[in-house]
């Protein structure tokens, strides 16, 4: 019989991380409620430990894992959490464990997908957006690879308010965009080249994180012609088309900055071609 899986729950097993063969036996069936298909049971002959082979799944102790699917492709295609809970028949609250469910497992295969990358073109801009309310504003920093268009790293940080008489004064983005630069580091080959548009601020990020990178500022450039930063340009775009909660109207806002970071992981699960479930 194969192993199905090959660690044991019981960690004080001998067996836990090196189950030697014919160490378990099949024992019985569970149906899970969504479903209602048998998942074999097996016990193990050293502990005595029943297990199975979705307990180390990420999807354990979960009552819907058949949403997963369905609530990762609405959240990137401009759904709001309350009609996917309308047409899914379920709770929004089990739509927003969905989404923290999937972000964390999004951020697993980044950080995979980054570890076998290497480039020599990035090219970084922000997007703006806000927190409930419009003079709680936000800068949403984005690098991307320049040929292939796929998310390299992403933050968003507190941008000082435009409007007068508010008490959102903090800046985040010289930290939070630093943090972002410097993640790119592994990723870089020797003499690369970063490119963004003439915004002051970039220089001295870009020297703090990233002081071996060629930085190249070009202005922005709207209308026909080469445009040299329309990767991230058609990025921001699509984000604000695919996610509820960027469109520039009130109907649809952000509750919190963690809620707008998990929904972005989704949106960069999608767009880089990872597989979530």
């Amino acid at each position: 019989m194969k192993n199905p899986r090959p660690q044991r729950p019981n960690t004080a097993c001998a067996a836990h991380l090196q189950p030697l063969p014919n160490s378990y036996r099949k024992k019985g069936y569970r149906r899970p409620k969504h479903n209602h298909q048998s998942v074999p049971r097996y016990q193990c002959k050293t502990c005595g430990t029943y297990f199975s082979a979705t307990q180390f799944k990420p999807i354990r102790n979960q009552k819907r894992p058949d949403l997963n699917a369905q609530v990762f492709a609405l959240a990137v295609s401009g759904m709001t959490m309350r009609r996917m809970a309308l047409l899914l028949t379920c709770s929004p609250l089990t739509i927003e464990r969905k989404i923290q469910h999937l972000a964390r497992q999004a951020q697993l295969h980044h950080q995979k997908h980054l570890a076998t990358l290497r480039t020599s073109y990035v090219i970084m801009d922000e997007l703006e957006t806000f927190i409930h309310a419009r003079f709680r504003q936000v800068s949403v920093g984005m690098a991307v690879r320049g040929k292939t268009g796929e998310v390299l790293s992403f933050g968003v940080a507190r941008k000082p308010s435009n409007y007068a008489d508010t008490d959102w004064t903090q800046d985040d983005r010289p930290i939070v965009m630093v943090g972002m630069l410097r993640r790119l580091k592994p990723i870089l080959t020797p003499n690369a080249t970063l490119v963004s548009d003439k915004k002051t601020g970039y220089v001295p990020w870009v020297k703090k994180a990233l002081p071996n990178v060629q930085h190249i500022a070009h202005k922005a450039i709207k209308g026909p012609g080469y445009n040299p930063l329309f990767a991230i340009d058609h990025a921001f775009a699509k984000m604000r088309n695919d996610l509820a909660r960027l469109s520039r109207e009130t109907w649809t806002t952000t509750k919190t900055i963690e809620a707008l970071e998990r929904h972005i992981w989704l949106w960069v699960a999608w767009t880089n071609g990872y597989r979530l479930g």
